[in-house]
């Protein structure tokens, strides 16, 4: 660590990708501090090389000869089917030292810190933590380090800092997602394979029609924050993350190199003085057409989308002969400092044969068999220091003088064979030795998890029975209109936050239908720092009895509602299907805190029976209609495309873009959050809802997007018929059913 202008600045860890061996390797010797890879299961990143568990534990024992350390990436959602295996999985590589694992699902963290307490869990981006609260939330868990959302500003980022204390862990460079990391179901949804499950087909990337020109609209430049490296250096941040597992060995080792040469010299000169030529072999390799700086000082905006093509640049050859040459040779251990080591060893006649190896303050000595005395040849001095000296494919070297304490009697025998297993050993007991991480298990780990405030409040739960009626949710007056001749069939009426914000309080007078319609208001799909007042506002409606609960969207809000009903007993939390609920865990963790949870929308009928029967006393919502939101982006398509309409509500409402079918995909720009959401082109029903076989537990939900006065009352009177008792046949509507019949991959 070191000091300027009297703060303290830790040198942050330089995390890179390793997708295959020759990568790990080879971002070790370009000067990687910690290496992330994955296993052969529950990887974000299904269709790169990965590791066995062999080769895995070795990469462990590897890294932690030089100091390094390996987190395991346990970063997909996670079925109930599979959850069994989870723990054979992890113990291995626990017992081997890992340093720490990268999770996404919520009911995973909970198996992880149940069974292997001591054991460093960080949050994936994939979790989407924007804010002090969603990582309160999950210190709340036992987690230690999070890794925010990548659309985060410096200020965001320093801000979670200094109010959670958590170790954060930001990326630095590599290909950017339009949309919030875990939050996209855009590839699940046209081919499922869901990025949830490291499978992403990267629909992003494709072209799509804009006011009927073709364009890459979502196609995000790739990030590179070399020219900032100091502002991120001076943040704080604990972890500086290259993205890049699919990724070849070149670019790893290459940017891994780079990067680290610009952290070590900030720490001796205090700038950065950039080489050009670092900038173009950072252009050179792989990069997305052009490059941008991310989030880090701006929220949005056309300069970050590469509109014209998404494709790569190809890498020069001499660029990657010399990265090759540097960072990728055959010998695991080029590039990286030798460890010294010297022997002592005694072969004296009637006494067993022993060999000792120190290095540094280790010292390791075996013993072998009793020496015999030789009848024709006897062993030399030179013979046994010959033997000791085949150092080989090991990280050790050894000068001469290291041999001068080696005895060997006058006739002495032992068997070459046995004097090469004796070095053998000796050197492996040595590097066990220097490879044991010594982790100091906190005694206070349980008032660490303590401290967050989510573990201080005290929720009551209320009691939802299964309803007969529908929950909807509303996006526009003309839908509310639309409502009022199926009264009668309506539970609760969800109203989304940004629609509150912008008809006013009175908005929510005419919304209701009847005396005893309770209205709720939908929470937006990401809070960030600049919104948290508007938490505050839905709150004082709450306490004003306008609305009766929220439907919750993310961590973020979450956490900060339940402090509200812990004041607010009656007031109902709803988790919507992005507070993702794979597997049994999630759902007990997460109905600690909400009185009603929604099922996922990537998993069939089949999982969605079977995740109710397993949780008969929690409350449960199925979406049997609606577009399934497809993306949330902080970028936006207005201010890509056309321009920024938020101070115009005039102007506001749903675009269009076109897919490569023809068809339609609605965006809905957020204004008041500014927050983009794309919807499924084809609107997803589900029908025979008789034949589902739902527990008793679930109630339906239908979910309008932009349908009009016309089609929200068609919708309306053909599920109304049904629940009535009707069989009204399939929908006479373009319509998908979605993962009901099989789910995603």
């Amino acid at each position: 660590m070191t000091a300027f202008n009297n703060d303290i600045i830790y040198k942050p860890e330089l995390l890179a990708p390793a997708g295959g061996k020759e990568s790990f390797f080879g971002v070790l010797r370009a000067g990687a501090d910690a290496v992330y890879l994955a296993g052969e299961h529950y990887g974000a990143r299904a269709y790169a090389e990965n590791f066995s568990n062999e080769e895995l534990e070795n990469c462990i024992r590897y890294a932690h000869l030089y100091g390094k350390k390996v987190y395991i990436t346990i970063n997909t959602l996670i079925k109930n089917s599979e959850t069994d295996d989870l723990i054979s999985f992890v113990k291995p590589f626990y017992e081997s030292g890992v340093d720490g694992v990268i999770v996404q699902d919520i009911g995973i963290i909970s198996i992880i810190k149940k069974n292997f307490p001591y054991l460093e869990i960080h949050a994936s981006t994939q979790m989407s933590i924007t804010t002090t609260y969603g990582a309160e939330f999950l210190k709340g868990m036992g987690v230690t380090r999070v890794v925010p959302a990548r659309e985060l500003s410096l200020a965001e980022i320093k801000r979670m800092k200094a109010e959670t204390g958590l170790e954060l862990e930001c990326f630095i460079h590599g290909a950017m997602c339009y949309s919030y990391s875990g939050q996209c179901l855009f590839s699940s949804c046209i081919g499922l394979r869901s990025g949830n499950r490291g499978k992403c087909a990267q629909p992003c990337r494709l072209p799509y029609k804009v006011d009927g020109k073709e364009i890459y609209p979502l196609s995000m430049k790739d990030m590179c924050t070399l020219n900032i490296l100091d502002k991120l250096i001076d943040a704080g941040i604990d972890s500086f993350k290259i993205e890049g597992r699919m990724k070849k060995p070149e670019y790893a080792a290459g940017v891994t190199a780079i990067y680290r040469k610009y952290i070590d010299r900030y720490f001796v000169n205090k700038s950065l003085d950039i080489d050009p030529e670092d900038i173009r072999t950072l252009e050179d390799l792989y990069i997305r057409s052009e490059i941008s700086d991310g989030y880090y000082d701006k929220y949005n905006g056309k300069s970050m989308i590469t509109i014209t093509s998404p494709s790569y640049k190809g890498a020069e050859d001499y660029l990657l002969n010399r990265i090759r040459s540097d960072y990728l040779s055959s010998s695991p251990q080029k590039g990286l400092k030798p460890f010294m080591v010297d022997f002592e060893a005694s072969f004296v006649e009637g006494k067993n044969a022993a060999v000792t190896a120190k290095c540094g303050d280790f010292k390791a000595t075996v013993m072998g068999d009793v020496v015999e005395t030789a009848k024709n040849s006897p062993i030399s001095r030179d013979d046994v220091i010959k033997s000791l000296k085949k150092l080989g494919n090991t990280v050790f070297e050894a000068e001469e003088s290291s041999f001068e304490n080696v005895t060997v009697s006058e006739r002495a025998y032992y068997p070459l064979k046995g004097i090469n297993e004796l070095r053998r050993r000796v050197l492996s007991e040595l590097e066990n030795q220097i490879a044991a991480v010594k982790k100091d298990i906190p005694e206070n780990i349980s008032d660490y998890i303590e401290s967050s405030k989510i573990n201080n409040v005290k929720i009551s739960h209320n009691v939802i029975n299964k309803s007969e009626k529908f929950n909807v949710l509303v996006a526009s007056a003309d839908q509310i209109r639309a409502l009022s001749p199926f009264s009668d069939f309506i539970g609760r009426i969800y109203v989304p936050e940004d629609l509150i914000l912008r008809e006013g309080e009175s908005f929510i007078k005419n919304v209701r239908l009847s005396a005893d319609t309770p209205v709720f208001c939908a929470l937006p799909y990401m809070r960030r720092y600049k919104d948290i007042a508007l938490t505050e506002k839905m709150k004082e409606l709450a306490s004003k009895g306008a609305v009766s609960g929220f439907l919750v969207r993310n961590l973020e809000d979450l956490t900060m509602m339940l402090a509200f009903k812990e004041k607010n007993p009656d007031i109902i939390l709803v988790c919507d299907h992005t507070l993702y609920i794979w597997n049994d865990h999630a759902i007990k963790h997460l109905g600690i805190y909400a009185d009603s949870l929604t099922l996922p929308i990537e998993l069939s009928m089949k999982e969605h029976r079977t995740e109710a029967l397993n949780a008969p006393h929690t409350a449960f919502e199925k979406m049997i209609y609606g577009r399934f939101p497809l993306m949330q982006s902080a970028n936006c398509l207005l201010k890509t495309c056309f321009e920024c309409r938020k101070k115009d509500i005039s102007k506001r409402g749903f675009i269009y873009i076109k897919d490569r079918t023809g068809r339609m995909l609605p965006v809905y720009p957020d204004c008041e959050h500014c927050n983009n959401t794309i919807y499924n082109a084809v609107v997803y029903s589900a029908y025979d809802l008789d034949k589902a076989g739902l527990s008793d537990n679930v109630t339906f939900r239908i979910d309008f997007t932009d349908e009009d006065y016309d089609n929200t009352s068609n919708v309306m009177r053909y599920y109304t018929r049904m629940i009535g008792g009707e069989n009204p046949g399939k929908p006479t509507w373009e319509y998908t059913t979605g993962f009901d019949k099989k789910s995603t991959e």
